[in-house]
């Protein structure tokens, strides 16, 4: 029960409990964070999209390097709305970035509106991750690139192959099935870029081009 809990505020974080896993996530998946933006090669014009943005790290550092460009999130959680927007005040106040409080599978932006989309540590937590991927097909231009950065299932238990993987409130996906399902979502040309650092397990992800 208490595994169940704890995943779920991980899926959506509320209250004083949703709080301190917003820090502890800003604390914890900043190697990850800085992996993902350094994949995603931002352009001072770029127009990106992340969905949940947690604390709203990668989103800041997106963010002041598209200081030319747009940068949007949309998060399923009100209290990482909330954290995200005081970290990032100066950057929403200067229309260079739009925070918004909503669900994956219904984006609210119009067709190819951006050239750059990420995800960090989310997917699992997504009720339906064909139609958000659908979705994040639908919002990017053409040619526009996608990173999802997870920890693959491989991964997910290293030192006990044998320990459960996953639970009902959170999925784990290995790379070479994320590749599968970005191809039914309509993106091509797919590739699994891997850290060779194994200290860093999570700085791996599945890029895809519309």
């Amino acid at each position: 029960m208490f595994q169940r809990y704890m995943d779920s505020q991980y899926r959506r974080p509320t209250g004083l409990v949703g709080q301190w896993i917003g820090r502890k996530m800003l604390q914890q998946h900043q190697p990850e964070n800085r992996w993902t933006v350094n994949l995603l090669d931002i352009q001072p014009t770029d127009r990106v999209l992340e969905i949940g943005f947690g604390p709203g790290f990668a989103i800041q550092q997106v963010a002041k390097l598209a200081f030319q460009g747009f940068v949007a999130g949309v998060d399923f959680s009100k209290a990482m709305v909330s954290a995200a927007s005081k970290l990032n005040a100066d950057a929403i106040d200067t229309g260079r970035l739009e925070i918004h409080h909503g669900d994956a599978e219904r984006l609210p932006f119009a067709d190819s509106t951006f050239n750059k989309a990420f995800s960090i540590h989310s997917i699992y937590f997504w009720t339906n991750p064909a139609a958000a991927l659908r979705e994040m097909w639908r919002v990017l231009e053409p040619d526009g690139t996608v990173v999802l950065t997870i920890l693959p299932k491989e991964r997910w238990n290293e030192a006990d192959p044998d320990a459960p993987v996953g639970t009902p409130e959170c999925k784990p996906y290995t790379g070479a099935e994320l590749s599968v399902m970005l191809t039914q979502a309509g993106f091509t040309s797919t590739a699994i870029k891997s850290d060779a650092n194994r200290e860093y397990r999570s700085n791996y992800s599945v890029v895809a081009r519309k």
